[in-house]
């Protein structure tokens, strides 16, 4: 049976000369890994004006897949973008932290289970990555809040801004001479 859902690239690596695996965060399945033919998995799409890879990192896409992902690796039968970030593609400190974020989640994502709300976040920081005008902070918000919705949260923020700085060297206990 055929399964139709969105889904957000995390990786796309070769596995042969005229395949690939491709590596995706879904809103229904969580982490999923599928077999892509051919050259390279360098699919394009031509979408408002712009020729893009759809399998480049922290693309937005719509899949039809086999569900049955009990096979070792399932085919992707099609996907189509469904987001084009504009600002992204032409900035080069826009496309490094989107590096950063698409292999800080394919480390961190490794289940396939449903988690809706990590899916939402995780498009939410895409568009916030396009859109925003400054971006320097997105980095380390996004790994402070995708901790939290993983359940590595610490402290909440408002505690840890009522305690008092601490030096290196005495915080950590290390001797120096």
């Amino acid at each position: 049976m055929l399964v139709r859902t969105e889904a957000v690239v995390l990786a796309l690596q070769k596995h042969t000369d005229t395949s690939s695996i491709l590596h995706l965060y879904t809103r229904e399945q969580g982490r999923v890994q599928y077999i892509v033919y051919g050259r390279k998995g360098a699919t394009r799409q031509k979408k408002a004006g712009v020729s893009t890879n759809i399998f480049s990192p922290l693309s937005l896409v719509e899949i039809t897949a086999d569900s049955n992902l009990s096979r070792t690796l399932p085919t992707l039968k099609s996907a189509s973008l469904i987001y084009v970030p504009s600002r992204i593609s032409g900035d080069m400190t826009r496309q490094c932290i989107a590096l950063f974020i698409a292999e800080a989640l394919y480390k961190t994502l490794k289940h396939p289970m449903e988690d809706q709300v990590v899916f939402d976040y995780i498009v939410e920081v895409i568009r916030e990555l396009d859109l925003a005008d400054s971006v320097e902070h997105i980095p380390s918000c996004f790994l402070t809040r995708l901790s939290e919705l993983l359940g590595y949260g610490g402290e909440p923020m408002e505690e840890l801004s009522d305690m008092k700085s601490v030096g290196l060297l005495e915080g950590v206990g290390l001797y120096y001479d």
